[in-house]
């Protein structure tokens, strides 16, 4: 249940204003972190990318979709059904199950469309903290300026990077922005779809309690109780 709280913060499809951005300081948080990878995960579905679904014992219900902003496709006789965060494979063999009842044979395949842009959360100790996004690759500095750039209190030689993993489990790790803003080398870090880049004020602990603290400002309700509570 942690793991999926923590990566609450990388999903849903809005905009949040206001101050429930800002950099926070409380004094513990109950956030936990997976050993960072950089192993490729799945093709994941998020929310805003096309889908095609086809059944070829039943071809009336071969459906072309998009994952709304709750992360749900609805489709026929079985309803809604939660695709954000699923792999093909994994969305193909749910959606086999859902209609086993309803068919005699299923034989159910999925197929990614027309993806949503590339998009980031930055939050922390930047101008206009929020999601940001780019019709292609996103590397950490340029996700920073796109969300106005470091405040004067940025710890910019410490920002954190959040993932979720190949297997569910939530990363993170520390990167270096000071230098390369300076001019003085520093590598570029690519940043994948829905990742989280944390800018601390003044210790690295803020990161998992700004995860916790804001998880209601940007997480619809259904697609947040579906990651509370559900054993997938």
């Amino acid at each position: 249940m942690i793991s999926k709280r923590a990566f609450l913060m990388g999903i849903g499809g809005l905009v949040v204003a206001g101050n429930a951005w800002a950099a926070k300081a409380p004094e513990a948080s109950n956030v936990r972190f997976s050993a960072w990878t950089d192993d490729d995960p799945l093709y994941l579905f998020y929310p805003s990318d096309k889908l095609e679904i086809q059944i070829p014992t039943a071809p009336e219900l071969n459906r072309s979709t998009v994952v709304g902003q709750d992360g749900r496709i609805t489709l026929p006789l079985v309803g809604q059904v939660m695709a954000a965060f699923k792999s093909v494979p994994q969305l193909q063999t749910e959606i086999t199950e859902l209609y086993r009842p309803h068919l005699r044979h299923p034989e159910v395949s999925v197929f990614p469309g027309d993806t949503a842009n590339n998009r980031v959360l930055v939050g922390g100790e930047v101008r206009n903290p929020g999601w940001v996004e780019a019709p292609g690759d996103f590397d950490a500095l340029s996700a920073v300026f796109a969300a106005g750039g470091f405040t004067n209190a940025a710890k910019s030689k410490q920002v954190i990077v959040i993932r979720r993993g190949a297997d569910g489990a939530v990363m993170q790790r520390m990167i270096d922005l000071k230098s390369p803003l300076k001019g003085n080398g520093g590598a570029m870090v690519a940043l994948r779809r829905y990742d989280i880049l944390y800018v601390p004020k003044t210790r690295v602990a803020e990161a998992g309690v700004w995860v916790e603290q804001n998880i209601n400002n940007i997480v619809p309700a259904g697609i947040m109780n579906w990651l509370l509570y559900s054993q997938n």
